[in-house]
């Protein structure tokens, strides 16, 4: 509000009344929280990537075992997992027979990746081998999985 008198002009000095100051208060509030919200949503995608990357390296080290097997001793060495994996916590729909592995991750300590190591004869030469592994965040079931052939050397 200007005030003039006379020629000079005179500047209102009042300054924010409280409701304007808490008005914009509350509009920081809504602001910051829609910006911790994405972050905690950054944190658990960034969780899951590293979950899965995890379980990609642990198939990959079981196909590794599965193929220097077959390349060790004969292809008829080469078998399907019998293991049992009764009292791990795998997804719904896991086979059971496979071979645990226990992973701590970040701030999670134990956390189960089920693996499970599929043999299928394709005939008197040939292997059909298949990893799956499977894992548990968050109340979702996640799974992997990866297929090659071996072949008598």
């Amino acid at each position: 509000m200007l005030v003039t008198q006379g020629m000079n002009v005179v500047k209102d000095k009042r300054g924010f009344s409280q409701v304007e100051i808490m008005i914009s208060l509350v509009l920081l509030l809504f602001v910051f929280l829609a910006l911790a919200q994405t972050a905690l949503v950054g944190i658990d995608s960034n969780m899951t990537n590293i979950l899965r990357d995890e379980a990609v390296s642990i198939a990959e080290m079981r196909m590794n075992e599965a193929r220097s097997l077959a390349f060790t001793e004969t292809v008829d060495n080469l078998v399907s997992d019998t293991g049992s994996l009764s009292g791990a916590d795998c997804p719904a729909g896991f086979p059971a027979t496979g071979v645990l592995v226990e992973k701590d991750m970040r701030s999670i300590s134990g956390l189960d990746f089920c693996t499970n190591r599929t043999v299928n004869t394709l005939n008197s030469e040939t292997k059909e081998v298949n990893i799956r592994v499977g894992w548990k965040w968050k109340g979702e079931n996640y799974n992997h999985s990866i297929s090659t052939i071996v072949r008598r050397s």
